[in-house]
This record gives structure tokens, C-alpha cells and sequence, in this order.
């Protein structure tokens, strides 16, 4: 699979560098270009030197800062092997995301808020493509996802195993009503339709998050921010010393 743009490939190779078949970089681009061939070279990755119009068609034309690296893909974690570690209490199920860039975005998200796995449907939902990836800002390198075949069958799973399941939508509580505490597992619906309704009567509880403006909803990748802060906030992640 070929990923673009400085940070995921930087991340990649901070993260898996066996995993990246070699980096190839625009002889005519500078930047940061430099810090990526001298990381590379430290991790014993292959640089190639390559005519700007050939990272062009390898990034599919995204926007690529000048660098590209060939990795292996690293497949879906497997959804009991990351629930039985036991440092495990977070989840993050996605209902239908489409869009690579919300998708990748909610990945950062889980990075910087500490959760520990990323659930997505096999069907009708994006996967870890190039522009997820890049989206991410390579931080789909550290956060596991595992794809399911069926998200109502994975919540009541996740309930044997004592987790809280949280549906984000409409007419619920606000967050800070809501005791994060202990395992916890927040929903998250698609751009458009939100949580579908098979899958929301699966949820616990409904939380709500309250708006003052004009329009009405955030977008999706902004939710997952907004609530994945609040249970770690809740669990004293941000407490000053």
C-alpha cells in the first residue's frame, strides 16, 4: 500500500519500520523532506530518489508534501486480542463512516484521547485506505482498529464484558450527566444518517451533546472529540499536577 505526506510517513516508520518497503522522496522538494530520508536511513528503510511527476502518481494525486513510502498493509487487529489486554476499557464504535477524511480524522482523535480500540462494520464504512491514512496524520499506525461483521452482535459482546455502551445522538444526556467511568464504549453514527436504529437500541444510554449555535449537529469527527475529551476528563487524564 502506498501512504503520502510527512507525518504518516514518518509515523510509519517510527511505529512498524520493518513494515515499509522503501520511502520515496521528490529530488526537487525540501521542507521537511530531510528530517523523513535522515529518520529512514536511521531505521535501515530503503530511500529512493524520485522525479516529482512519479510521486504524483503514486500519491494518486493527494497532497504529498513531496513523500511517499511503500508499506505492507498492517491489516485489522483482532477484535478478543485487543479486549482481553487488560489495560483495555476504551472503544470507539464507528456506525458507517464513509468519508476517509472524517474517518481519519476520528483515528487522531482516538490517538490524542487514549482510546484503545476503533470498531468499524466490514460493510458500508471506510477502511484504512491511503487517504485515511493521511487524514490520520499516521495515527493509524498506533491506534488498533478491528472491522466486524455485525456491530449489534459486537455491543452485546462488549456488555458480557462489562462495558458501557454509549449511543451519540439526539434527545439524550449531556455528557457531564453521564459517569464515564469504568469500561466504556462511545457509538458514533455516519455523516449523514447517524447511529442506525438497530444498532442504537443496543446502546445503554443516549448522550447528547448540548449546542448554542445555529446549526444543528457537529460533524462527526469533531463529536468524537468533543465526547472522547469528556471521559478522559472524567477519568482525571487532564488534571493539573
Amino acid at each position: 500500500m502506498i501512504i503520502y505526506g510527512v507525518n504518516p510517513v514518518l509515523e510509519a516508520i517510527r511505529s512498524h519500520p520493518e513494515r515499509v518497503h522503501y520511502v520515496g522522496v521528490a529530488r526537487e522538494h525540501g521542507g521537511k523532506v530531510p528530517r523523513v530520508v535522515a529518520e529512514a536511513k536511521k531505521a535501515g528503510v530503503p530511500v529512493r530518489m524520485l522525479p516529482a511527476e512519479q510521486i504524483d502518481r503514486l500519491a494518486t494525486h493527494g497532497v504529498h508534501n513531496g513523500v511517499v513510502a511503500d508499506i505492507s498493509s498492517a491489516g485489522y487487529a483482532g477484535l478478543e486480542e485487543v479486549l482481553d489486554r487488560p489495560a483495555t476499557n476504551f472503544v470507539l464504535i464507528l456506525d458507517g463512516i464513509t468519508d476517509p477524511q472524517n474517518f481519519g480524522a476520528i483515528i487522531r482523535v482516538a490517538d490524542g484521547f487514549g482510546v484503545h480500540l476503533v470498531v468499524i462494520p466490514q460493510h458500508e464504512s471506510v477502511g484504512l485506505t491511503p487517504a485515511a491514512v493521511k487524514a490520520s496524520a499516521g495515527a493509524t499506525e498506533w491506534v488498533p482498529v478491528a472491522q466486524v461483521t455485525n456491530l449489534a452482535r459486537t455491543i452485546e459482546a462488549l456488555k458480557k464484558r462489562e462495558y458501557w455502551i454509549y449511543g451519540a445522538a439526539a434527545n439524550g444526556d449531556p455528557p457531564e450527566a453521564i459517569d464515564f467511568g469504568g469500561k466504556v464504549a462511545l457509538v458514533l453514527g455516519s455523516e449523514g444518517k447517524g447511529i442506525r436504529r438497530n444498532v442504537l437500541e443496543h446502546c445503554d444510554r443516549v448522550v447528547t451533546i448540548p449546542m448554542s449555535g445555529h446549526v444543528g449537529s457537529f460533524n462527526v469527527a469533531t463529536a468524537a472529540a468533543v465526547l472522547c475529551y469528556e471521559v478522559q476528563r472524567q477519568r482525571g487524564h487532564f488534571s493539573r499536577a
